[in-house]
């Protein structure tokens, strides 16, 4: 006779996350022969709380990991959120192409260290980030994109360490803080290697998922992301929208990171703003360089305006709703909307 299964206990979908370890657990069941097992939930969750689980696991180690590339599916939304909960001291990794949401929490005096190849806002230079690395405020480390890469491959592997040789001839090897040089197991020849880059704490930003978590990418421009859901302690992700169970599992193959990688989810609509979320919305360009305008006038003294974007744009809005209506409403997303039909 097949065992006979009962819930003992059952968690409602919007039930905080409950973490064993570095992955999350739900209820338990127990079975016949007395065994215990745990059963699947909802996690979906809220903005803010997503923000405060992620600022909680930050403050016993602060490595936060970003997912998207320049600008384009970057988890701003739950960047805003962390700044404000009042995160600090952050050391900030990231796919090798950062820009807007790093300088954002370098303006908001959020960061301690960056260790990304690239910071920049690809037509102009982030101006937050140019200051405070000047001002000696935050250390820049002088890394490559190899060395990112490297380092969350070893993590996501489980191996003490990824060679990484095509870095010999470059000026890199002389400040980068993450390499060391190694005898090859192989050639007896001398190398270069990478430890495990293990972020505490990896946002995402993708377009859709279940309530379970397994996120689906609809843009080509994924990137890092897999490797980093698969090298990190803890994945929070925000999509555009949750979509029904049906609809992954009427398509399995386009989920892109899946379930048991993430632990909280956030229907958080347009999440990625400034940046893309192609093909639901384009890069706010007038957006980004109007607050890189802000930052240029910072570095020359003229910080009250700065101050007034973020109380407006990250302090200040108490919901997405908020957060859209003071970046310019229905009317702004519209025209995003059509931008990447067009793409």
């Amino acid at each position: 006779m097949s065992s006979t299964t009962v819930v003992l206990r059952k968690f409602p979908a919007n039930s905080p996350v409950v973490y064993q370890g570095n992955r999350s657990i739900g209820a338990t069941t127990h079975t016949m022969d007395g065994q215990t097992k745990p059963t699947r939930r909802s996690k979906v969750t809220g903005l803010q709380d997503a923000a405060h689980l992620a600022r909680d696991a930050l403050q016993e180690r602060p490595e936060l990991c970003l997912g998207g590339l320049f600008k384009q599916g970057r988890p701003v939304a739950l960047v805003r959120a962390l700044l404000a909960a009042g995160a600090k001291d952050l050391h900030v990794y990231s796919s090798p192409g950062a820009g807007y949401d790093v300088d954002l929490m370098i303006a908001a005096g959020a960061v301690e260290q960056v260790f990304i190849p690239g910071v920049t806002l690809e037509n102009r230079l982030c101006p937050n980030f140019r200051s405070a690395v000047e001002a000696g405020q935050v250390t820049a480390h002088a890394l490559d994109a190899l060395t990112v890469v490297g380092g969350l491959m070893a993590s996501a592997h489980g191996v003490p360490f990824q060679p990484i040789d095509a870095l010999r001839g470059s000026d890199v090897l002389k400040h980068n803080p993450l390499i060391r040089e190694i005898d090859c197991p192989f050639s007896g020849r001398r190398i270069h290697a990478v430890g495990p880059i293990r972020p505490r704490v990896t946002f995402l930003h993708a377009q859709e998922s279940d309530r379970w978590g397994n996120l689906r990418h609809l843009s080509t421009m994924i990137y890092a992301d897999q490797l980093m859901a698969r090298a990190s302690d803890m994945v929070i992700a925000s999509v555009d929208r949750i979509v029904p169970d049906e609809v992954v599992l009427d398509d399995p193959a386009r989920v892109t990171v899946p379930a048991h990688y993430v632990d909280a989810v956030g229907e958080v609509p347009y999440g990625a703003h400034p940046t893309a979320s192609f093909p639901n919305y384009a890069m706010d360009e007038d957006h980004i360089d109007a607050y890189a305008d802000l930052g240029d006038a910072a570095r020359t003294g003229d910080r009250a305006r700065l101050d007034e974007y973020i109380a407006r744009h990250v302090t200040g809005p108490k919901t997405q709703d908020d957060y859209i209506k003071a970046v310019g409403g229905a009317e702004l997303f519209a025209r995003l909307e059509a931008e990447a039909r067009k793409e």
